[in-house]
């Protein structure tokens, strides 16, 4: 990180072919981002919420358009919605949307209200891709056997996606976008980490990952980061604004940046 790259090397990828420059693309979005943050946040407690997130590839070569013609560096958009109910659920509806990969991802869960987000219930998700065939569809539901078992239905067969371990919570790796911000002042001040289990896009058992404090930064804005490592996940680093906000997401081939960001106080 230097003045004229002023990235943190968890999310520097300002190389290759990318025209807009990744940095250059990211930059704009913070400082977008920092100052909407600074007229719309308030302390009052939310019922729901709502983040846009632009996905910027980490290797402009693997994603490269020939009708782009460097006008773009986003390759499309997530959208993280949530709504919490009388019984103190959190309900989420995510949408992952790759343009160029052609990719459409719609995760439905519950969570209770905790710091952990610990899953709840049932959950759906549906998948397709941009391709015609019968094969670009595909969707499944799963559910918790209390104490026991995450249960998978696909195309009518129902499996066992693994075993609980009842002395850690169980969450979602997009529940993440809650539960690093609400444990983010523990991990920083105690410099410990935080055992979780993951069950990564509500389909891969990760039973043993780690949440922990990575570094704090001043420029371009404000931001404090966390990792997120794990048997059998790929490393990602989770950056919170100063108004408790996940701000940015690396992980190995894209980075989430925060577009926009909706809350409706209860």
């Amino acid at each position: 990180m230097d003045d004229s790259n002023p990235l943190h090397w968890s999310f520097d990828y300002n190389h290759g072919s990318q025209n807009p420059e990744f940095a250059q693309e990211l930059i704009k979005l913070l400082h977008g981002y920092d100052s909407e943050s600074v007229t719309h946040h308030t302390g009052a407690e939310k019922r729901y919420t709502k983040h846009v997130y632009q996905i910027l590839p980490n290797f402009w070569r693997g994603y490269k358009r020939r009708d782009n013609q460097g006008k773009a560096l986003n390759i499309g958009m997530v959208i993280i919605e949530r709504q919490k109910d009388n019984n103190d659920i959190w309900n989420y509806n995510v949408r992952y949307q790759n343009t160029t990969s052609g990719e459409d991802l719609q995760f439905e869960f519950h969570c209770q209200d905790e710091c952990y987000r610990p899953l709840r219930d049932s959950w759906h998700v549906a998948a397709q891709n941009s391709c015609s065939d019968r094969y670009s569809r595909l969707k499944w539901d799963g559910h918790l056997i209390p104490d026991a078992e995450v249960r998978l239905r696909i195309n009518g067969t129902e499996i066992t996606a693994g075993t609980v371990d009842n002395s850690l919570p169980l969450t979602c790796n997009w529940a993440l976008f809650d539960v690093i911000p609400a444990l983010a002042e523990k991990m920083k001040d105690s410099g410990d980490n935080v055992d979780i289990a993951l069950l990564e896009d509500l389909e891969q058992f990760r039973p043993k990952c780690k949440l922990g404090f990575l570094d704090s930064v001043q420029s371009p804005i404000q931001l404090d980061g966390y990792y997120l490592y794990g048997t059998g996940v790929l490393p990602s680093y989770w950056w919170v604004g100063v108004n408790g906000d996940i701000v940015i997401v690396s992980s190995v081939f894209e980075t989430l940046v925060l577009k926009k960001k909706v809350g409706d106080t209860s």
